[in-house]
């Protein structure tokens, strides 16, 4: 008689199915170890494969009809598969976690981001709301810490749970067959590329206006590549050096790492918000992972991770003329671009890859279903 697989269901009202962590890191992982996985995920504006997982795709909704009314229909869309494990990746999903246990679902959180941290950076808040979110947001956490595991994507976030319950999975890129030969970092197109979310708190406004920059060399373009909103992009053209600006829009995950490996030079600006100051952002080692140094905020945590590697340079992420500089000393001297892209090649082989990071969620999973 055949063994059963373990059904594994992953669940998400807010993030669309072609999310990189999501599916083509975890759904993916945990299904080629044998689990049976689906994902219940919201539609996405691009085409990708999807093979290794089922997906269910929810419809995409405003915030408000997302939380009141796409959260209940994910969690009883994962129900009807008839999972023996539940996997959530949103704070508006927690309010679900009780009633799964009572159900008898063993019950996973991801926990993407640091959720009270992240709350002080948002600059819509006010000095009467920011305790209240605060406080909502430490209410999230409590209540996703009763879960049976929890995973989380950095060290900081990990910090925020209970450490007999929670494990670290980093969302470290997986090496693929087409880097393994790129081409030489000097005889790729004059470009900086940035791949990923898109906001004036990721960048944006630096890299172009860097663009604008007396020190900006001649024939360089950057390349930004993401989904943006209409408003943004009319936004973002009118400021001075969007001349020499591609804003290419959402591509597949797949042709996103395709175009750092058509470019010299990543950018990683973000802006020091709580949040982001001992973030692990991915673009930054899918550019390793393709031997592009990286344009980087000078954080101290950053610093911490890659500043003795020789793989970059580190920038005041809020000024253009401090990028600029940065571009043009890669474009005077390109032996020391050809020896920072060695070593973040390096550094992606040898560390900062998926390979580890699977085995953990994997391990995790056992401990839950032991």
């Amino acid at each position: 008689m055949t063994e059963l697989k373990t059904k594994v269901v992953h669940v998400t009202s807010a993030h669309p199915w072609t999310d990189n962590r999501i599916y083509f890191r975890e759904c993916e992982s945990l299904a080629h170890a044998g689990y049976d996985v689906t994902l219940i995920a919201v539609e996405s504006a691009i085409d990708s494969r999807e093979a290794a997982a089922a997906v269910v795709r929810l419809p995409r909704r405003g915030r408000v009809r997302r939380v009141l009314l796409g959260s209940p229909r994910a969690i009883l869309e994962a129900l009807r598969v008839r999972p023996r494990v539940v996997h959530l990746h949103d704070p508006e999903l927690v309010w679900a976690i009780p009633l799964l246990r009572v159900l008898g679902k063993k019950v996973i959180y991801d926990a993407h981001e640091d959720l009270p941290a992240q709350v002080l950076g948002k600059p819509y808040l006010n000095r009467a709301t920011r305790p209240v979110a605060v406080w909502l947001a430490r209410g999230i956490v409590g209540l996703a810490s009763s879960s049976h595991h929890v995973i989380a994507a950095t060290d900081a976030v990990a910090r925020r749970y209970p450490q007999e319950k929670v494990t670290v999975v980093r969302n470290y890129p997986p090496l693929r067959a087409v880097e393994q030969e790129p081409t030489a970092i000097t005889e790729r197109p004059r470009t900086a590329v940035y791949v990923g979310t898109i906001a004036w708190s990721r960048g944006l406004r630096a890299m172009i206006a860097a663009c604008a920059s007396p020190s900006f060399p001649q024939g360089w373009r950057t390349r930004i590549v993401g989904a943006l909103s209409n408003e943004l992009r009319a936004a973002a053209e009118d400021l001075g050096g969007a001349d020499c600006v591609d804003l290419v829009g959402a591509v597949a995950p797949p042709a996103a790492r395709d175009e750092v490996l058509n470019a010299r030079v990543g950018y990683v600006l973000l802006q020091p918000t709580p949040a982001f100051l001992e973030s692990l952002p991915t673009k930054m080692f899918e550019y390793f992972a393709a031997g592009v140094p990286v344009i980087a905020s000078d954080f101290p945590f950053w610093r911490s991770l890659i500043g003795d590697e020789e793989c970059g340079v580190f920038v005041d992420p809020s000024d253009p003329d401090a990028i600029a500089d940065a571009i043009a000393r890669y474009d005077r001297d390109p032996d020391l671009l050809a020896r920072h892209s060695s070593n973040a090649r390096r550094l992606a082989l040898e560390r900062y890859n998926w390979t580890t990071e699977a085995a953990s969620l994997l391990d995790a999973y056992v401990r839950v279903l032991r």
